[in-house]
């Protein structure tokens, strides 16, 4: 009988895996490793220095295995689909020959329906491929979308009229429409869950920025896969929105917000006034819909994703070309592709991944760039509201209740008040009066930080009674954010009060139809509806930048869903402005639970994974996972040893020791020993010199006291300075600067010095190859503030759930993992490639320590060099860079 078909058989890894050219041997044994980790479906951590080609191995590995294992199984299902079975009746168990024979019939039919799956979907693939070559099709199909656009328009039309005739006439796009019932939309969710979930088999890949998943999808292109794969890009709208009048907003929620706004609404192209004509655009028109939310051009636009490799510049240049929404295009392209590249937050967070329809079953999920995974998914999950956005927002909603407490439905009133009361009882925890400005006094003498569990913070607010969920989805489906949003733009402040109440009922209502195209007699005299009417257009300069009430129905919304270890982080003022309330995520693992036990399998890569046992039992086993599902791939450098120079420097010229810790760093005696080390050294050091500090405080405070004693300009006549900006505005200018001065020789200086801040924007994703960075220099260890209350919250909950690691608390592990993890980054931006080479100067004492060194990358840990004395340290330097320019 026919137990010969096994779906689950372990594939054969190749000799040889395809590649743009001759891989090194680490490719070839890291897409050995992945290939067996995807086969057996492990949860695995791969770890290659970067420079080593990490994303094609990647990219090869996995896309190998996916093809083949496609393959097979496409055959072995029809193989089981064709199999009949033998009728034997000389069993001496005929039950037990009747319950074989009905499993075999179950896994016969099932493997039916999985075929017919995959055959449709090619077959859908193969359409899209041939309707692209007739354009007669084209044209039917653009008719239908009229008589869709038109039908939609008619329905939009009733709806209005039927809204105005209950509601009263005027400020229709900020006037919160019918709420329809609890049971109905329930109702209606139900019917659209009913759609068969995606469980195909898939490759889900993302990555921490936009611009690193821009290359990952280049690096597909130049595969030996391009041909092979459908592949889409996600992004958020604020990347691929192409209306200017959306993506020019302030914020990512004000995008949201807009985007979400146009949709409900009507194509301007299409709008039609009561005689079914065509209305013009006006300038106070507020009713178009986005004309670049076209179903049949979108539809063109995600047939162009799926049978080509395009990026996210790729997408949204063909997108502006075709004035097609590539935002839509690329979220209906998910069903029928096999790779989907997308950032961090859409897959880490379950309702944005379930939003746009990415189901986890069977999926390879890879995460790239995963060093900060567990600090991102905490991150993701941990959600701040401030003391002005609830002053705000209470300020807002009750002038909002005020003006139109006539015209709104009783379900509207009810909902507004509700979330007036929850509002209202956070300003009240935090020591303010509901209705006041967020810049008065509350009743709070000091500034104190204090931390409650979830329930104990809904107990204090007296908010433990409310349905948090209900009100949640009522503030997303009524979209009052939004509306609340233009409700300010339209009626600033002090212009919302002793205004007449709008008219309502049949009578306003024909009234207005009536006096639509009469002209107002030149003599008649202004009402004062008439005097507000400027200030209709809302002032762009004062357009605020999103609704205070988006990141307070975010925070709700996580109040009312969070699981897992969790904690409310509440921080009082004097002023209300200066309070807030924060939610804290503890227990990363929970958001990732999901992800453990949906997916096929989990690869986590990055360019060091350093610790391994913090992603083993923090991410993976406090996940659920079995131990033994886990597996861990690393490594070395392509570079050879003799192109890298680490060592640690414990003093400075003077005999000074290096001690960068809180208590001494700030100390004449080392800033002094700072400057003279940093001259010294960049007399020996050529081109490139990347000087990395604990913070952006202290690289302020050492420029300032170099700069005060002189050093600053004695190393200027030797080297440019420039310095990373706080804000990420100039990084880009600074890092051109820095470039330009590295390799062009100016005044007399030879190359240049960039004074960097660990976990800025030049610690991560940024290349310093070559001349532009010959050698990174870390200055002291980058800890985090030990009295941080979220930290020690964090270390406490590590100490109580973990307990001790070789005899030392998980919590102190933790926070020494924090700044190694950062000076990992920061250390890696140097040597790119196989012919790079640099030197690498750790400038503090404790660096020579086992424990600290343990945690360093595996390819500079066995070359690190220790010295106790300043002198040494140049000599050596001397001699490598000698000997690498002879070379």
């Amino acid at each position: 009988m026919a137990d010969s078909v096994d779906l689950d058989a372990r594939l054969k890894p190749p000799d040889s895996f395809p590649f743009p050219f001759p891989p090194y041997d680490i490719q070839q044994s890291f897409m050995l490793a992945l290939f067996n980790a995807l086969d057996k479906g492990e949860l695995g951590i791969f770890e290659s220095p970067t420079g080593t080609g990490k994303s094609l191995s990647l990219i090869c590995g996995a896309l190998t295995w996916f093809i083949e294992y496609h393959k097979r199984r496409k055959s072995m299902l029809q193989k089981l689909v064709d199999e009949t079975q033998e009728e034997k009746d000389d069993e001496d168990d005929w039950f037990a020959a009747a319950a074989k024979r009905q499993d075999h019939n179950q896994k016969r039919l099932e493997a039916k329906q999985e075929l017919e799956k995959i055959i449709k979907r090619e077959d859908q693939i193969k359409k899209i491929s041939e309707r692209r070559k007739f354009m007669k099709i084209k044209e039917e199909e653009e008719n239908i979308d009229e008589f869709n656009q038109l039908f939609k328009e008619v329905e939009w039309m009733k709806k209005t009229i039927d809204r105005q005739i209950s509601q009263g006439v005027g400020d229709e796009e900020i006037l919160l429409e019918d709420y329809n019932s609890d049971e109905e939309s329930d109702n209606q969710k139900t019917d659209q869950d009913e759609e068969e979930p995606d469980t195909r088999l898939k490759i889900l890949f993302c990555s921490r920025t936009h611009s690193q998943l821009t290359q990952f999808v280049r690096e597909v292109k130049k595969s030996p896969f391009s041909s092979e794969i459908s592949l889409v890009s996600l992004a958020s709208r604020s990347v691929m929105c192409i209306n200017p009048n959306v993506r020019n907003l302030q914020s990512q929620a004000a995008i949201n917000e807009k985007c979400l706004e146009l949709g409900k609404k009507k194509s301007k192209a299409t709008q039609l006034d009561l005689d079914e004509n065509i209305v013009k655009k006006s300038k106070k028109s507020k009713s178009e819909g986005c004309v670049f939310n076209n179903p049949h051009r979108i539809e063109d636009l995600r047939d162009d994703a799926i049978l080509g490799i395009h990026d996210i510049e790729d997408l949204v240049k063909v997108g502006k070309s075709s004035n097609s929404c590539p935002y839509y295009a690329s979220r209906s392209a998910v069903p029928l592709c096999e790779m989907i590249v997308l950032p961090y937050n859409t897959l880490l967070h379950s309702g944005t991944r379930k939003a746009i329809g990415i189901n986890l079953k069977n999926s390879v999920v890879i995460i790239d760039e995963a060093h900060n995974l567990l600090e991102t998914i905490s991150g993701i999950h941990s959600v701040t509201v401030t003391g002005t956005q609830l002053a705000s927002a209470y300020s807002q909603l009750s002038q909002y209740k005020a003006k139109y407490k006539t015209r709104l439905k009783a379900i509207n009133l009810l909902y507004i008040k509700q979330i007036l009361f929850v509002i209202s009882s956070f300003i009240r925890h935090l020591g303010g009066n509901p209705g006041s400005e967020p810049q008065q006094q509350t009743s709070k003498a000091r500034e104190e930080t204090k931390l409650s569990s979830v329930s104990d913070f809904l107990c204090e607010t007296n908010t433990y009674n409310q349905n948090l969920l209900k009100l949640v989805k009522y503030c997303h489906v009524s979209q009052i954010a939004n509306k609340l949003k233009g409700f300010v733009e339209k009626y600033p402040k002090d212009e919302t009060s002793d205004q007449e109440e709008t008219k309502k009922g049949v009578g306003a209502f024909l009234k207005t139809l009536q006096n639509k195209d009469s002209p107002k007699p030149t003599n008649e005299k202004p009402t004062n509806q008439d005097k507000l009417k400027p200030e209709l257009t809302p002032d762009e300069n004062r357009r605020p930048v999103s609704s205070p009430l988006v990141g307070i129905v975010e925070f709700l919304s996580t109040l009312a869903t969070n699981f897992g270890d969790s904690r409310i982080v509440v921080k009082l003022g004097s002023r209300l402005s200066n309070c807030s309330i924060r939610f804290l995520l503890l227990d990363p693992a929970s958001q990732f639970k999901e992800i453990v036990r949906d997916a096929h399998a989990v690869i986590v890569a990055g360019g060091t994974m350093q610790p391994i046992e913090e992603f083993k039992q923090q991410l993976f086993i406090a996940a659920g996972a079995n131990p033994s599902r886990i597996s861990h791939f690393s490594c070395e450098h392509v570079v050879p040893g003799d192109h890298l120079l680490p060592v640690v420097l414990s003093s400075g010229p003077t005999g000074v020791q290096l001690d960068f810790s809180f208590q001494f760093r700030d100390s004449i005696k080392i800033l002094d020993e700072l400057g003279r080390t940093l001259q010294n050294l960049t007399a020996v050091i050529p081109s490139g010199i990347v000087i990395f500090f604990p913070s952006y405080d202290y690289e302020e405070r050492v420029y300032k006291h170099l700069e005060k004693t002189g050093l600053i300009a004695r190393i200027s006549q030797r080297k440019s300075i420039f310095r990373e900006p706080k804000g990420s505005g100039n990084s880009d200018k600074i890092l051109q600067d820095y470039s330009r001065a590295v390799r062009v020789k100016t005044g007399g200086t030879q190359g240049a010095i960039l004074t960097a801040v660990v976990g800025g924007k030049m610690s991560e994703g940024i290349n310093f190859s070559d001349e532009l960075g010959r050698c990174v220099i870390m200055v002291g260890m980058p800890y985090p503030n030990s009295q941080s209350p979220e930290l020690k919250e964090k270390m406490a909950y590590l100490n109580q759930t973990v307990g001790s690691i070789d005899g030392r608390l998980a919590g102190q592990i933790h926070y020494e993992n924090l700044c190694m993890k950062a000076v990992n980054q920061s250390v890696g931006r140097a040597i790119r490639h196989k012919e790079d080479y640099a030197a690498i100067l750790f400038l503090d004492h404790r660096y020579c320590r086992n424990t600290v060194q343990n945690q360093l990358p595996s390819w500079i840990r066995k070359h690190v060099r220790n010295h106790p004395k300043f002198g040494p340290v140049m000599a050596e330097l001397r001699k490598f860079f000698k000997s690498k320019n002879s070379q």
